[in-house]
């Protein structure tokens, strides 16, 4: 059986006997694994194989316009191979990011045939028809919901037929996590998701789809510390995808360990970049999502100066490329930079007009907020009141869009932008939070803490958060702060072990946890809690480190 090692696009063949687990390890050791390895038994012409078995493992790491671009250059060298096609289709469906080309998919799918049936019959091989199958699902009708609910009985089924095939296995595997409703907890389809990836990883610990797909499964803080060691292994296994750098902070971040957080992040950055620079791609090729993250973790650390530092630079570098994705971050970071550090610096100029109209009710909302955190600082009440006049009523169209589901109806579009019933309730906590904000500038106590009550609810019933929080500044740590200084310190401690619950090791929720616990008279509890600050401030700012030693 072929092992298959790719260095950048160009692909390096090695000849590896697999007769032993304990050499299939070995392998994944190996400097030149890169991408991952492949042991499937798709037998293609021995033209496509290789820019074939290339675009997989691409298509595995996430990568998908590199995948796309290797299974058009396969498709280029025999047009007649099925498989190269239904990579390329494969490649418009990116349904964890609820992301999805349907006029290229339909327009590939097309090529073997007018109907299904016709292009069905097209196909002589079993197990090649059983995978052309589900790009028929992902571009035939109905929802975006439940075509994923198909794909995923189609692969139950196909899993069935062929138990030992790892490929088949590792998109079973993806299926299940594309059709969950609660993604990020470790609900039971998750669960077998993760336990279909070990199964494959038993076999191949150098698959990247099984690695990539278990981190996935278990990403949440309630079940992360189980894919621990895929996170420390992917990113060896497949150290040229720069998407495959930053998946271990899934897990990193759901375990509060903030210097693998960034250090993760960094490399991803770098990755991207020198992608971007190889291939002469425009500025929105960076990975920004990578960019973001860093600044979270940074923000975490105290790293207050350096986490300003990489926001500037997105502050400079979003503009020439200003792609959504690229605007969400930025808003997301300047808000962050604010809600830990309290402040920035005054060469540095915040972009409050960032477009939002094509990003989603999240991107509103924390644009909204970003503005309401300044205008609180500056007890400019009317800003506040104008920015809850103004997403009120967005809030309000976008949840008549919401299905009995949860999930937006076909005409909302089936995008990573359209509102869910989670997006919307996230939505709902930062107007609480503004308006609670405007109540306690106007001395209105009572009204605050009402508002509070409602944030903290709304939030308790979102999925916890699989990255750094949308809800910039999390209510419950912002509910817990007042209690702490009105003298409430028994509800502030329970405030703010909800928060810990949700996002371990959240610095600002330590400290306030902290806080509480010394004035409880529970000094033995607030020894182990500063212990853990000590650890995750150990290189912080300056004033941190006063903070600390008080």
């Amino acid at each position: 059986m072929k092992t298959i090692n790719y260095l950048s696009l160009i692909i390096v063949l090695t000849i590896m006997s697999c007769t032993s687990k304990q050499q299939a390890k070995d392998s994944t050791e190996s400097s030149d694994v890169v991408l991952g390895n492949l042991e499937h038994s798709f037998t293609l012409s021995a033209t496509t194989q290789e820019k074939f078995d290339e675009g997989l493992l691409l298509l595995h790491n996430f990568e998908y316009d590199d995948a796309l671009t290797a299974f058009e250059e396969a498709t280029a060298l025999d047009s007649t191979e099925v498989l190269t096609h239904w990579g390329e289709a494969m490649c418009h469906y990116k349904a964890l990011w609820k992301l999805q080309n349907t006029d290229k998919g339909k327009t590939i799918v097309s090529r073997l045939g007018n109907t299904k049936e016709d292009r069905l019959a097209t196909i002589n091989d079993p197990l090649k028809k059983g995978m052309w199958e589900i790009v028929e699902i992902m571009y035939g009708g109905g929802d975006f919901e439940d075509r994923n609910k198909q794909i995923k009985e189609h692969l139950a089924t196909l899993h069935k037929q062929y138990p030992g095939h790892q490929e088949i296995a590792s998109f079973y595997a993806l299926s299940l996590i594309w059709a969950t409703e609660e993604y990020g907890d470790g609900s039971e389809d998750l669960r077998l998701a993760a336990n279909i990836a070990d199964s494959i990883i038993k076999v191949n610990p150098s698959h990247p789809g099984a690695l990539h797909y278990k981190i996935h499964a278990l990403d949440g803080p309630t079940s992360a510390k189980d894919a621990l060691d895929a996170a420390n292994q992917y990113a060896k296994v497949a150290s040229h995808a720069a998407h495959a750098l930053h998946m271990p902070s899934h897990i990193f971040l759901a375990l509060g360990e903030w210097n693998s957080v960034v250090n993760s992040n960094q490399e991803s950055y770098d990755a991207s970049v020198k992608r971007m620079t190889e291939q002469e791609l425009t500025e929105g090729a960076r990975g920004y999502h990578s960019l973001a993250w860093m600044h979270y973790g940074l923000l975490q650390q105290g790293k207050y100066a350096r986490a300003e530092k990489v926001l500037n630079d997105m502050l400079t570098l979003v503009p020439k490329d200003p792609t959504k994705g690229a605007r969400g971050y930025l808003l997301g970071m300047q808000s962050r930079q604010l809600a830990e550090s309290g402040k920035v610096n005054e060469l540095t100029t915040l972009d409050l007009n960032i477009k939002v109209d094509d990003i989603g009710i999240i991107a509103k909302s924390v644009r909204s907020f970003l503005r309401v955190q300044l205008a609180f600082e500056n007890e400019n009440i009317q800003t506040i009141q104008n920015e809850i006049d103004w997403l009120s009523p967005k809030i309000y169209m976008d949840s008549l869009q919401i299905k009995d589901s949860g999930i937006a109806m076909c005409a909302a579009g089936n995008s990573r932008y359209a509102p869910n019933e989670n997006s919307i309730k996230i939505a709902q906590v930062l107007l609480c939070q503004m308006e609670g904000l405007k109540a306690s500038l106007k001395g209105d106590q009572t009204l605050f803490e009402t508002k509070m009550k409602k944030a903290v609810q709304l939030e308790e019933n979102t999925n916890f958060p699989t990255g750094p929080p949308r809800i910039t500044k999390p209510s419950f740590e912002q509910y817990g702060e007042w209690l702490l200084e009105n003298g409430r310190y028994d509800e502030a401690k329970k405030q703010f072990d909800i928060a810990l619950l949700r996002m371990p090791k959240r610095a600002k929720s330590l400290k306030g946890k902290y806080t509480a616990l010394m004035a409880l008279d529970q000094s033995k509890e607030a020894e182990k809690v500063q212990i853990e600050l000590q650890s995750i401030y150990s290189e912080s700012d300056t004033e941190i480190k006063i903070f600390l030693k008080g």
